[in-house]
């Protein structure tokens, strides 16, 4: 019988290692593994409850990439642009030599080379944190609206902070590469906010 059998017939024990966890997964059927991924990686809190649905999805801020730029000014672009770089340029996000670091020019010329959409699902991402009623919107209702700086190959593959390893992408599709879904939204709320 091979390890693999042996490994998917006996329980895990509490604290497997990693070699042991991927012996168990590699002797389970694709759809099981798969499954089984997905509890370990719950659903984005996007997922929408009972008091999430309660809240009505607002309306798109923009239309399109023109009514963005016609009801938008330079000036304002460029502020936002810099406070994105900033948060990029946090040791968090993108630590490394300030020659590596990211500026205010660099971020908007990202989001005028993609339009605003965002690379993966297509979604026009060119909105700040929307409020209502001064309360921060459940984020899961416009999370596709947001724009973001995203990394194509991320840091933590050994990507760096070089422009053509650099992309716009909208919060959701940035913060779960698991959620990128071509053509997801329409106008950037995911499709099980609206009325069930």
């Amino acid at each position: 019988m091979s390890n693999r059998k042996k490994a998917a017939q006996g329980p895990l024990p509490e604290n497997p290692t990693l070699a042991q966890l991927e012996a168990f997964l590699g002797a389970l059927p694709p759809s099981e593994r798969r499954k089984m991924k997905a509890q370990l990686r719950p659903a984005p809190r996007g997922q929408p409850g009972d008091y999430d649905r309660a809240i009505p999805v607002p309306a798109p801020q923009y239309s399109s990439w023109d009514d963005y730029l016609s009801r938008t000014t330079e000036r304002e672009r460029r502020a936002w642009c810099a406070r994105k770089a900033h948060k990029a340029n946090s040791a968090r996000l993108m630590s490394g030599p300030p020659a590596l670091r990211i500026t205010a020019a660099d971020v908007l010329g990202i989001l005028m080379s993609a339009r605003g959409r965002c690379r993966y699902c297509n979604s026009l991402a060119v909105e700040r944190a929307p409020f209502a009623n001064g309360r921060l919107q459940p984020w899961g209702h416009v999370g596709r609206r947001i724009g973001s700086l995203g990394h194509d190959v991320a840091r933590f593959n050994g990507g760096d902070n070089a422009l053509d390893n650099l992309s716009w992408a909208c919060n959701w599709c940035n913060t779960w590469p698991e959620e990128r879904i071509w053509g997801a939204t329409d106008h950037g709320a995911i499709p099980a906010a609206g009325p069930a």
